[in-house]
């Protein structure tokens, strides 16, 4: 998104970030985009919370050189220093949700984030200009907790490698080994994480699916659940699916390219899911998606017939595996049609504009506020 503002002619943008991702958690220097300013800041402590004392500081000295301030997530140390630094600086600022609204995380932990709420996130909610939205149901979701909420339903964009990087069908059937064989192969690609529903929902149906398939998970354990990917291979043994499926692990960014296409279909099975970008990415490569209704990005699924979209039950996904599975001329289809679909409404060009012209409209509004009060 940075990278294509910066490309706009009087824009000028910079991303401000704690180091909480990458190996081991942690992001180094070398894994910061060269063509992008990043200012990043090591966590004091919390891989939840991201509190960071640098981050801090920066935003206090700093912030007053920006026109507006876009905050991404909402629970977490790094929303509250930023909308408060913008405020103490008379900037507006915008807040994208990331899905953190949704009725799934606020039961996640729920009396922690209604203290929360009442002692921070409220505020921060109450006083943003503006709410970037990756769907219609999560700008909903905005305003079930700000009811006069402006809100800008923005998509998310997918790289341009999504659509130019060379193909390699043998790649996933490569990493899969000798148990895939000549079965079809379903992808799963998504941190391992509860909220998936590897455990309750994909492996159950993988084992009652009549199409004989073969599943790659791909994907490290997140830092929110540890340890999950043993849950994921106790269910796969108590299933009797081992020789059926191979956790593969994570990849890096340009490793996860031939991976769709080595896949006839792609799976997310999530009981709930803001934009879900790699759903995104699997239409622009032309790999048939099936989705579950909670997963937002499942209305682009629908409208480019590009996949299936499927309640959250295990028959459910089950069937629509087999039937995508088992018609080549679906899947021709659905490739064709979400990669077309992708390179009308994904690329980040054309939504970097949206988000320039979200910026303008909240800020001629707030500058009428000032103005009038």
């Amino acid at each position: 998104m940075v990278r294509a503002l910066n490309a706009i002619d009087g824009v000028r943008a910079a991303i401000a970030t704690t180091d909480a991702d990458g190996a081991d958690g942690r992001l180094s220097a070398a894994d910061l985009p060269p063509d992008v300013p990043v200012h990043m800041f090591r966590r004091t402590c919390s891989e939840q919370w991201k509190l960071s004392i640098g981050l801090r500081r920066w935003l206090a000295r700093h912030t007053g050189e920006y026109d507006i301030v876009h905050i991404h997530a909402v629970w977490s140390f790094a929303t509250a220093t930023a909308a408060r630094a913008a405020a103490r600086h008379n900037i507006p600022y915008i807040v994208r949700p990331a899905g953190m609204l949704s009725s799934y995380s606020w039961n996640n932990r729920g009396w922690r984030k209604r203290l929360y709420w009442s002692l921070v996130e409220r505020q921060t909610i109450q006083k943003a200009a503006g709410f970037h939205a990756t769907s219609d149901e999560e700008a909903a979701e905005v305003r079930g907790v700000r009811a006069d909420a402006k809100v800008f339903v923005i998509t998310n964009g997918v790289e341009d490698a999504a659509f130019t990087a060379p193909r390699d069908a043998a790649d996933l059937r490569r990493r899969c080994g000798a148990n895939a064989a000549d079965k079809p192969i379903v992808l799963f690609l998504s941190r391992l994480h509860p909220i998936k529903g590897i455990v309750d929902r994909l492996l159950p149906a993988v084992a009652s699916m009549r199409s004989p398939c073969f599943l790659a998970i791909v994907g490290a354990d997140d830092a929110h659940s540890p340890g999950h990917s043993g849950d994921v291979m106790a269910a796969i043994d108590g299933l009797g699916l081992r020789g059926r499926v191979a956790l593969l692990g994570a990849v890096t960014g340009s490793q996860r390219w031939p991976l769709f296409d080595g896949a006839d279909a792609f799976v997310l099975p999530s009981h709930s899911e803001n934009f879900g970008v790699v759903v995104a990415e699997a239409m622009a490569r032309g790999c048939p998606a099936v989705v579950t209704q909670a997963v937002q990005s499942c209305e682009h699924v629908a409208a480019a017939r590009a996949g299936e979209v499927v309640p959250g039950d295990v028959p459910a996904l089950a069937s629509a595996l087999d039937r995508v599975l088992s018609e080549p001329e679906l899947r021709t289809v659905y490739r064709a049609s979400g990669r077309a679909y992708a390179r009308r409404h994904f690329c980040w060009d054309e939504i970097a504009q949206r988000v320039k012209r979200m910026y303008a409209d909240c800020l001629a509004t707030e500058r009428r506020w000032f103005s009038g009060r």
